[in-house]
C-alpha cells in the first residue's frame, strides 16, 4: 500500500527523476531516453535508399518512383525496480511519538537517501540492458525475478557481427586498419553512404592499437628513425585514425554489479561498437508507464498528469507481517534498436 504519511509520492517521484545520471554510465548517449505514455513501445523501421530521379524526353510521361519500405512493430516493456526497508523504522517512529509527532526530519532523510541509491540501481540495470542489446542486437532476460524467456531480437544483420581474422593483440601481424576499411565499407553500403561517428571500445583494445605495427608504420612513414617508438601516444593514435577517415575511438570500461553479486562489464572487453553520429538514428531507451504512476494519476485529486506518467516513480510502501515500511523506485522500460543497420559489432581480441 502506498502511503503519504511523511512524503507525498508525487514529491518523491519528482525527486528521483531529478537524481543526476551517473557519469560512468554513457550508453544513454547512444540510445537516448524516450518517454512513451504506454506499457508498449513502437518500433518504426524505414528502409531508405538514395534513389535518383530520371531524365526524360520532352512530352514523355514522368517515370514512377517507389516508396521506401516501412514496417511498424510493438514490444511490451518489462517492469524493473528495487526497494529497501526504512532503516531502524521502529526507532524513528518511537522518536516521532516521543516528540508528539514533530520530529519527522530523520525519517524523511532516510527516505531520500534510500531513494537516491535505488534510482542509481535502476539506472545501472538499464545500462546493462543497453549493453546487452548493443553487443549483438538482441535484448535477453533468461530469468530474473519471475520474468522468463524475454528475447527482443531487433534484426541486426548477421553481416554486421564481424571479427578480425588475426586478433589485434598480435600487434606485429594484425592489420586493424585493413580490417576497419572492410567494416567501414560495409557500414557505408548499408547506410546510404553514412559512416560511423564513433567506435566504442575498451582501453585494452586501444592499447593494442597504440602498439600495432601497421599503425606505427603509417604514423612514422618517411621518418629517419626506423619504426619509431614501440607504442604511440593516445594523441598520435588519434592523429592516424582521424587523418585517414576512421571514427574516433572512445574508451568505455564500466563494470557493474548484478543482483547476484557478480561484477560484469557492460560491453565485453574484446568488442568494438561502431555507432552513428546521430544517436537517435540507431534507437532509443523507452521508459513507459508503471502501475504506481497509474495509481497516482487515479482518484478524485490525481497527483500526476497523463503527460507525467512515464519514467521513474518513487513511493513509500507499508506492508507485511511484521509491519515493514519500504522505499521503492520502479520503472517500465527497455532499450530499442529501431535501425539496427546503424550498428556494427567487431570482435578484435
Amino acid at each position: 500500500m502506498i502511503i503519504d504519511d511523511y512524503m507525498p509520492a508525487t514529491v518523491l517521484t519528482g525527486f528521483v527523476r531529478e537524481v543526476p545520471y551517473p557519469a560512468n554510465l554513457r550508453l544513454n548517449q547512444y540510445l537516448p531516453d524516450r518517454y512513451v505514455g504506454d506499457i508498449e513501445a513502437a518500433m518504426d523501421q524505414v528502409e531508405r535508399t538514395n534513389r535518383a530521379a530520371q531524365f526524360r524526353a520532352w512530352d514523355s510521361e514522368t517515370p514512377l518512383s517507389r516508396r521506401d519500405q516501412f514496417t511498424r512493430s510493438r514490444v511490451k516493456l518489462p517492469p524493473l525496480g528495487v526497494k529497501l526497508p526504512i532503516g531502524e523504522y521502529e526507532r524513528l517512529m518511537l522518536e516521532r511519538a516521543r516528540t508528539g509527532g514533530d520530529n519527522r526530519d530523520a525519517y524523511v532523510e532516510a527516505i531520500y537517501n534510500d531513494a537516491e541509491q535505488l534510482t542509481r540501481e535502476v539506472y545501472n540495470r538499464m545500462e546493462l540492458a543497453r549493453g546487452d542489446a548493443l553487443t549483438d542486437g538482441v535484448f535477453r532476460i533468461a530469468y530474473e525475478n519471475g520474468l522468463k524467456g524475454l528475447e527482443a531480437d531487433f534484426g541486426l544483420p548477421s553481416t554486421h557481427l564481424v571479427a578480425a581474422a588475426t586478433p589485434w593483440s598480435n600487434t606485429a601481424s594484425a592489420v586493424p586498419l585493413t580490417n576497419m576499411d572492410t567494416w567501414m565499407e560495409l557500414y557505408q553500403d548499408d547506410n546510404n553512404g553514412d559512416l560511423p561517428g564513433v567506435a566504442l571500445t575498451s582501453r585494452k583494445v586501444v592499447s593494442n592499437l597504440r602498439q600495432s605495427a601497421q599503425i606505427r608504420a603509417l604514423y612514422y612513414r618517411g621518418d629517419t628513425v626506423s619504426g619509431g617508438p614501440d607504442i604511440l601516444t593516445p594523441a598520435q593514435l588519434n592523429t592516424v585514425l582521424t587523418s585517414y577517415g576512421y571514427p574516433p575511438f572512445v574508451v568505455y570500461d564500466t563494470k557493474l554489479e548484478t543482483a547476484a553479486g557478480a561484477t560484469t562489464r557492460v560491453i565485453p572487453e574484446d568488442r568494438i561498437l561502431f555507432l552513428p553520429s546521430d544517436p537517435s538514428s540507431l534507437g532509443f531507451t523507452a521508459w513507459g508507464v508503471t502501475a504506481e504512476s497509474l495509481e497516482l494519476a487515479g482518484g478524485q485529486n490525481p497527483g500526476l498528469l497523463f503527460s507525467d506518467l512515464s519514467g521513474l516513480v518513487g513511493v513509500v510502501l507499508k506492508e507485511g507481517d511484521p509491519l515493514r515500511v519500504w522505499t521503492k523506485v520502479g520503472a517500465v522500460g527497455m532499450p530499442i534498436l529501431s535501425n539496427p543497420k546503424r550498428l556494427v559489432v567487431a570482435t578484435v581480441l
